[in-house]
């Protein structure tokens, strides 16, 4: 009889095992710090958040119209890749600057180190923050991206 518990609960474990779904990847979180008018550019602003990637999460591929975007890395590394160029790390304490209308996205490579990115944009006033577009055919097999910050969606 001890064999046949053993057995069940073996035959248990072992269902639930393949009952349970893949978990969903692990969201990029945004915190909004500030907007302010852009002095002496009445029709621009300046925009500040700070993006927190859990390990191996990420952004999907987006375009900031008509924006600069500066970005320092406050921990971790992050990896970005622009369209048609490998991927290239941006190192905790280092900066990367994007020319308006870059196509690209970025992603935590971690297991375990969550990474912070300090991005300040110069943007059209009224414009939204970011552009979701179609994965570029040159894309690298970089790791898909998960949903793109609840806070940085862009405005329909």
């Amino acid at each position: 009889m001890a064999g046949w518990g053993l057995a069940l609960a073996v035959l248990l474990g072992a269902s639930s095992l393949q009952a349970r779904e893949p978990s969903a990847p692990p969201k990029v979180e945004a915190q909004h710090v500030a907007t302010t008018p852009l002095a002496g550019e009445p029709d621009k602003v300046i925009d500040i958040q700070i993006y927190t990637f859990p390990p191996q999460s990420a952004v999907p591929w987006h375009i900031h119209k008509d924006a600069i975007e500066i970005e320092y890395a406050l921990q971790g590394s992050i990896m970005l890749e622009e369209e048609g160029k490998p991927p290239y790390p941006i190192a905790e304490g280092k900066t990367n600057i994007l020319a308006p209308n870059v196509v690209h996205r970025g992603w935590n490579p971690s297991k375990t180190v969550p990474a912070k990115l300090y991005v300040v944009r110069i943007k059209p006033k009224g414009a939204p923050l970011a552009t979701l577009v179609e994965t570029p055919a040159n894309a690298s097999g970089a790791p898909a991206a998960a949903d793109y910050p609840e806070d940085a969606k862009p405005e329909n």
